[in-house]
């Protein structure tokens, strides 16, 4: 019966935090289908329409940016609770637009919520699913992304059909419907059993793995791991975590409060870590490895097609019988 209620729960968490892949998808395939009518309703030049597209993903880049520090000082649900509430009303604002500034700042409001949802959903996921199921977590979380940008393309082309040249109010603030269920979805989901031990709330964290996994032996074993890497990360001495790991884990780990500080050292040791990662042969190339997959994919000029395929359709004078 626990097996099950813990499948369920992951399931819903899943679900919940796929939705932040699911809007940063659907954003990036919803301006192209929208630029056209958005052109023709605030006649907007070229440079203007790069900038429509292009202060969403500044915006993001600047809060992805800022989303590690905010992570690490107010934890991974109350940063994807703002992401969520900051998208919905840049949707609404989009939705509502009267000129090309209440345009441009909509769009730049929506970025803010994709750069912080974009970096903490996955990290949340991976820090609370079982290390079995984590992969597979964090690998539909991209799938989401992917099925948002289909999606917006069926939005598009479905608004455009029935609304024409006001479709573009539907198809930009339809957002804000997945982002207010991402939202109140979360209401009820715990913070990053990590992030809890970062700041020094172990008892609560071994309560958010006993929620999420089947025996308590899991999750206490979890728990040691977790302190483990905490502890590796911040240069903790061998006799704290033999403290950490005793017979009965200490659970509720009053004398573990020194964590907290130590906890949120290892937050700003990034760098440190990075310069350990290039040292390491294994962990240099799996690091080169991603970072050249994303280097490749954004030279190959794929987001000029996501972003302006209407566009370019529409420039290249093709019509709907020959299409």
């Amino acid at each position: 019966v626990r097996s099950n209620e813990v499948s369920y729960r992951m399931k819903y968490l899943t679900c919940m935090a796929a939705i932040g892949g699911f809007l940063f998808g659907y954003d990036t395939g919803v301006i192209s289908g929208a630029m056209p009518p958005l052109r023709r309703a605030f006649d907007l030049s070229t440079k203007q329409q790069e900038l429509v597209v292009s202060s969403t993903i500044l915006a993001a880049f600047l809060s992805s940016l800022l989303g590690g520090s905010l992570n690490n000082t107010f934890g991974r649900r109350l940063c994807i609770l703002f992401s969520a509430a900051v998208f919905t009303i840049g949707s609404l604002i989009l939705a509502f637009a009267w000129d090309y500034g209440s345009l441009i700042f909509g769009r730049v409001v929506v970025g803010v919520g994709i750069g912080i949802a974009s970096l903490t959903t996955p990290m949340y996921v991976a820090e609370i699913a079982t290390p079995s199921m984590r992969g597979t977590l964090v690998t539909i979380n991209g799938l989401l992304i992917c099925f948002g940008q289909f999606s917006a393309g069926m939005v598009d082309g479905l608004f455009d059909q029935f609304f024409k040249d006001g479709g573009w109010r539907f198809m930009l603030g339809l957002a804000a419907v997945p982002s207010i269920i991402m939202f109140i979805g979360f209401l009820s989901l715990p913070e990053s059993p990590r992030w809890l031990v970062m700041a020094g709330k172990s008892g609560a964290a071994l309560d958010v793995l006993r929620t999420f996994r089947d025996t308590d032996r899991e999750a206490q074993d979890e728990m040691v791991e977790i302190m483990d890497g905490l502890a590796t990360d911040a240069s903790i001495d061998d006799e704290d975590i033999d403290d950490m790991s005793g017979s009965n884990l200490s659970i509720e780990m009053s004398g573990n409060d020194r964590l907290t500080t130590r906890g949120r050292k290892s937050c700003a040791s990034s760098l440190t870590r990075v310069v350990d990662m290039l040292r390491d042969s294994t962990t240099r190339r799996a690091l080169f490895l991603g970072c050249g997959m994303m280097l490749l994919q954004q030279l190959s000029g794929i987001n000029t097609v996501m972003y302006y395929a209407a566009s370019i359709y529409e420039m290249s004078e093709f019509k709907d019988n020959r299409c």
